[in-house]
């Protein structure tokens, strides 16, 4: 009797902790925006950008301008950037994109902002056209002063010298030339490259001298085992869930985002701003 009310008490106490576990990671976690700084090291980068404030924001998934977009606003006010870095899906899966073209239009930064698109920037391939340019037009967008890169590479000037920066499009590959799988990027330097899709830093020579920044995976959101994560077709998350990679000379960032998808949780995947500091 007593270890049947003992065993009861146990399943109890079980539920009462994932219950408020779940409470956490849907209605706290998610708003705990942490301002994240990466230092890199890099000899051309660090001569161009070591004075320099640059922020990466991704994964932003704006169905509105609410608590979390203002925040993020709030906390760009503070550093006061001079470049800003986005990586993709500005809008949720065939949400409205107005939310997102709001957010966009409020952006700022000294010398300017670059993104590329993400796979759900395209789930309504009509309105994804309104990124780049006016409704019912093929004029540029004056909504906002993003200028979204797809499948190209041009170069940025400041006093402390000229760097390259470049976008690969989720839904093309043009940018690069392919042998034998691996690609070979042009042979800019410093050279910076936006890809929402990590996985993209797997067909990068080895030997290329290129700083890749991505997002997509959101961290994983929850924490959950490399195995798991293959099983169910995540490759990109079981691989680079979050933080710096280096292979060879090239390397990569993978933000954890700010927003999320399928399902609205974060739990001990804190979404951020990455501020990505560059010494020599």
């Amino acid at each position: 009797m007593h270890l049947k009310k003992a065993t009861s008490w146990c399943v109890v106490w079980i539920l009462l902790g994932l219950s408020l576990i779940i409470a956490y990671g849907v209605c706290v976690e998610p708003y705990r925006i942490e301002v994240h700084h990466v230092w890199i090291s890099d000899k051309y980068l660090g001569k161009v950008l070591e004075k320099k404030v640059v922020v990466q924001l991704s994964d932003l998934h704006v169905s509105k301008m609410g608590k979390r977009e203002q925040t993020v606003l709030k906390i760009l006010d503070n550093l006061k950037p001079d470049f800003v870095f986005l990586t993709g899906d500005y809008v949720g899966w065939h949400s409205d994109y107005r939310g997102a073209l709001d957010f966009l239009s409020q952006l700022k930064a000294k010398s300017g902002i670059w993104a590329v698109m993400g796979d759900y920037d395209y789930s309504n391939t009509r309105k994804s056209c309104l990124f780049c340019h006016e409704e019912g037009t093929g004029k540029s967008s004056l909504r906002h002063s993003v200028r979204f890169l797809r499948d190209t590479i041009e170069p940025v000037s400041s006093e402390e010298g000229t760097f390259w920066i470049g976008g690969i499009d989720i839904e093309r590959k043009d940018l690069i030339s392919s042998t034998g799988g691996v690609l070979s990027l042009p042979g800019k330097k410093p050279l910076i490259i936006l890809s929402h899709n990590p996985l993209f830093f797997d067909r990068i020579d080895r030997e290329q001298e290129v700083l890749v920044l991505a997002g997509d995976t959101h961290g994983g959101q929850i924490p959950m085992p490399s195995w798991l994560l293959i099983a169910l077709g995540y490759r990109k998350n079981a691989l680079y869930s979050q933080g710096l990679f280096q292979t060879g000379r090239k390397k990569m960032f993978v933000s954890r985002g700010i927003g999320t998808s399928h399902v609205p949780v974060r739990i001990l995947r804190q979404p951020e701003v990455t501020v990505l500091h560059f010494r020599e």
